[in-house]
C-alpha cells in the first residue's frame, strides 16, 4: 500500500513540475531578453486559465481550438505590454517592477469585475475522461495530457531556441545585447518574441492548471512564487537550471502534501531554496557576474 501512495506521489510530481517549468521558463526567457522582472506573470498565467473557461466551458468551442485561440490571444496581450509598457524599461528592473505590480491589480480587479471572484471549473474533455492504472497507483488520463503538452511545449521551445535564427538570435541578445545589436540583430524584435513567447508559455501552464484545479481571479499569486523559487534556484536567466529547479519544487511540493501539509510543503520548498542559495549563492547553473 505504501508503495502505491509513493507512486501516486511520484506522479502527482510530474504533473505539478511540468505545469511549474513551463509557467516559469515563460518568466526566466523575459528575464533573460529584456533583464525584467515581471511579477504579472502570475496574472497571464490567470489569464490563460480564464482563456480556456471562457472558450471550452462557456461556449463550447473545440478543446483543442479553445487551447489554440487561449495561447494566441495570452501571446497578443504579452506583445502589447511589451511594446507599452517595458519596453522602454528594458534593462532597468525597478520601474519594471513597479509597472508590473501595477498590472497585478490592474487585471485581477478587471477579471474579477468581468466574470466575478467565485471557483469555476473547465470540464473535462470525453477523450480525457478515466483514469489509468499500473502498479497499484492511479492518475487521470486528464493529468497524463497535461505531462504530455507540457512536455511537447518545452521540446518546441528548446528547438526553436536552438535551431531558428530567431532562437539563436534571442540567445545572443541574452549573453551580450550590445554585441547582438553590433551584428546588426533588432533588439526590440527579440524583445518582443520573449515576452510573447514567455506569456503564451504561462498562458499554456494556466490552461491546463486551470483543466485539473479550478479557475479564479487570484490563482497565479501562489504559482509565482514557486516559479520565483525555481528561477532562483535554477540560477537566473537559466533555462536549463529552471527545468532542474522545476522538478525540486514540484516533488518537494508532491511529497510534502502527501505526506505533511500543504503548509509544510510550501514551507520545505522556500528552505530548499535558501540552503540551496548558502552553498550556492548563484543557483544551479547561474553564471558569475
Amino acid at each position: 500500500m505504501e508503495q502505491n501512495v509513493v507512486l501516486q506521489t511520484v506522479l502527482n510530481g510530474f504533473m505539478l513540475s511540468f505545469v511549474l517549468i513551463l509557467f516559469a521558463l515563460g518568466l526566466s526567457l523575459v528575464f533573460g531578453i529584456m533583464h525584467i522582472v515581471n511579477f504579472a506573470h502570475g496574472e497571464i498565467y490567470m489569464l490563460g486559465g480564464f482563456g480556456i473557461w471562457w472558450f471550452y466551458a462557456q461556449h463550447n468551442i473545440n478543446y483543442v481550438l479553445s487551447m489554440i485561440l487561449t495561447m494566441v490571444l495570452v501571446a497578443a496581450v504579452g506583445l502589447i505590454l511589451e511594446r507599452f509598457f517595458f519596453r522602454r524599461f528594458r534593462g532597468n528592473l525597478l520601474p519594471g517592477m513597479i509597472i508590473s505590480v501595477g498590472l497585478i491589480f490592474i487585471t485581477q480587479a478587471s477579471v474579477a469585475t468581468g466574470w466575478g471572484f467565485l471557483d469555476k471549473a473547465v470540464p473535462t474533455p470525453s477523450t480525457f475522461e478515466g483514469v489509468i492504472t499500473a502498479f497499484g497507483a492511479t492518475i487521470s488520463k486528464e493529468r497524463l495530457y497535461v505531462i504530455v503538452i507540457a512536455l511537447a511545449c518545452m521540446i518546441g521551445l528548446y528547438f526553436f531556441l536552438m535551431r531558428t535564427r530567431q532562437g539563436r538570435s534571442m540567445r545572443a541578445t541574452a549573453q551580450d545585447p550590445d554585441a547582438a545589436a553590433l551584428q546588426g540583430i533588432a533588439i526590440n524584435n527579440c524583445s518582443a518574441m520573449a515576452m510573447g513567447i514567455g506569456c503564451a508559455l504561462a498562458g499554456i501552464a494556466g490552461a491546463l492548471a486551470g483543466q485539473v484545479f479550478l479557475v479564479n481571479p487570484y490563482m497565479g499569486s501562489f504559482p509565482l512564487l514557486k516559479a520565483f523559487v525555481a528561477i532562483v534556484l535554477g540560477g537566473m536567466g537559466s533555462l536549463p537550471g529552471t527545468i532542474l529547479a522545476g522538478f525540486v519544487v514540484g516533488f518537494t511540493d508532491s511529497f510534502g502534501s502527501t505526506y505533511l501539509s500543504s503548509t509544510v510543503a510550501s514551507m520545505l520548498i522556500f528552505l530548499v531554496l535558501i540552503a540551496t542559495l548558502v552553498v550556492r549563492p548563484r543557483g544551479f547553473f547561474g553564471r558569475a557576474e
